[in-house]
This record gives C-alpha cells, structure tokens and sequence, in this order.
C-alpha cells in the first residue's frame, strides 16, 4: 500500500513538473511569433501554388482559342487542342478552389494562434493550473476532478494550434518539401511551354502579304500539316504532366492544411489526458 501511494505522489509529481512546463512555454512569446511564421510560410506557398493555377488557366485558355486560327490554313485539316485541354482546363479550377479553401484554412489558423496568446487566457490557464496545485493537496475528489478538466481545456486551447500548426509545418519540410518543390517549379514552366506549343499550332500570315507571299504560306501550311499531329500529341502530352503535378500539390496541401493539423491536435489532446489520468490518485 506504501509502495503503491509512493508510485501516486512520483506520478503527481512528475506530472505537476510538466504542467509548470507546460505554463512557462505558454507565456513565452516565441511559441507564437514561431507558430505565426510557419502558418505565414504555408499561406505563402497556398497563394504561389493558386498564381500558378491562374497562369496555366490563362495559358490554356489562349491554346483554346487556337482553334479558330488554325482551321482556314489547315487545308481541311481541323485542330481542337481545346478537347485535349478541357480535362486539365476542369482540373485547375477545382486547384484553385481548393488553393483558396487551403490559404482560408490557414488563415483561420493565424487567427486562432493570435486567440491562443490573448492575455487574459494565459492568466486564466495560470490560476487554473495553480488551483490544480491547491485543490491536489487539500481539495475533495470531485474538487480534483474539476480543477483537473478546467487546466487541461485551457491547456489545450492555448497550446493545441500553435503546436500543431509548427509540428505540421515541420513535417510538411521533412516529408513533403521536395514534393511541393518539384511539382510547384514543373506547373511554373508548364504555362510558358503551352503557350509556345499551341503557337506553333497557328504559323502566323503577314498583315500585308502578297499574292506570292500567301502562296508561299499556303504551300508551308501543306507542308506542316504533317506534322500538326504530332503537335497536338506534344500538347496532350504536356497538359497529362500537368496533370499529375497538379494532383501531387492538392495531395501535399490535403495533408498540410488538413490531416496534419487534425492529427497533432488529436494526438495533443489524448496525450493531455493520459497525462491526468496517469496523474490522479485513482491510479
């Protein structure tokens, strides 16, 4: 029976040493200036990734209109890069849409970190946490009970976005950086090499030409008829490589914005309350 009260009180104890911790780091001020920093640098990357979308969408937009250029000098020969296209076309909107839904969600992020740090919450958390302290010494059980949830709510509140949001933001460096950077600088070039394969789709005739300049065109049209097919198999080609950078960034922003935030906060939130428990004198 000793042994078994001497195991509670080291367990309280050890449990009261993490909880002071836990206070001291919710009053430094670099726990949020950190957690604002990684939320602005994930916020940063959401935007680049939504300009990126934009531009392609306008790239793809002028390889479309293609289409009306092309067909009077295909010499019968009629060219849709817009069909090829228009799969992708649906794809980045729906990029962008979830492009803006990940900077919301980040920002909703930096405004729950800037709620966490409000001053009256620390000194809240800091006489529920001292009340702990009061009510583990001379309180009732039910007593006990309460100062326990009251510190371990305001404990989480303050600390549980912060925390999850650097956790996310340095798993997202160890595990998904390399990702985002290969797929965001492949979708950068994508844009400027669609815009150079549909012009080469539409061989420009001069604004003044002569009869034996428009014959000369026409004869070059015949000749790059040829070759327009494989042309168009060098767009599709592009816009299916788009395709799969495209969904590799929803992936990594899904994880990011999403799952990883989530995740922490669960873990944080059980890991809390095994602490209690592993901490009250029913154990």
């Amino acid at each position: 029976m000793d042994r078994t009260k001497a195991n509670t009180l080291t367990r309280q104890a050890g449990f009261g040493l993490a909880l002071l911790a836990l206070l001291v780091l919710s009053w430094a001020p670099q726990v949020d200036s950190f957690a604002n920093d990684t939320v602005d640098a994930a916020l940063t990357r959401a935007l680049t990734a939504f300009a990126i979308a934009r531009g392609i969408n306008g790239a793809i937009s002028v390889a479309q209109s293609t289409e009306v250029a092309v067909q009077p000098a295909g010499i019968g020969v009629s060219l849709n890069p817009g069909e090829i296209l228009d799969p992708v076309n649906d794809l980045i909107e729906q990029f962008s849409s979830l492009m803006l839904a990940a900077a919301a969600s980040l920002g909703l992020q930096k405004l729950l970190v800037g709620v966490s740090a409000w001053l009256p919450l620390k000194i809240v958390l800091t006489i529920a946490v001292i009340a702990w302290f009061v009510v583990g010494i001379r309180g009732s059980p039910r007593a006990r009970s309460i100062a326990r949830s009251a510190a371990l709510g305001l404990l989480v509140l303050r600390l549980a976005v912060p925390v999850s949001a650097v956790a996310s933001e340095a798993a997202y460096r160890l595990l998904l950086a390399d990702d985002f950077a290969q797929s965001s600088a492949a979708l950068a070039d994508t844009a400027q090499l669609l815009a150079e394969q549909s012009e080469a789709l539409r061989p420009p005739l001069p604004a003044e030409a002569s009869l034996l300049d428009r014959a000369r065109a026409m004869l070059d049209d015949a000749r790059e008829t040829f070759d327009l097919g494989a042309r168009l198999d060098q767009l599709e080609a592009t816009a299916t490589e788009a395709t799969r950078h495209i969904i590799n960034l929803i992936a990594v922003f899904v994880v990011q914005t999403v799952l990883l935030p989530l995740g922490f906060m669960w873990l944080g939130w059980h890991g809390v309350r095994r602490a209690l428990a592993l901490a009250s004198p029913a154990n």
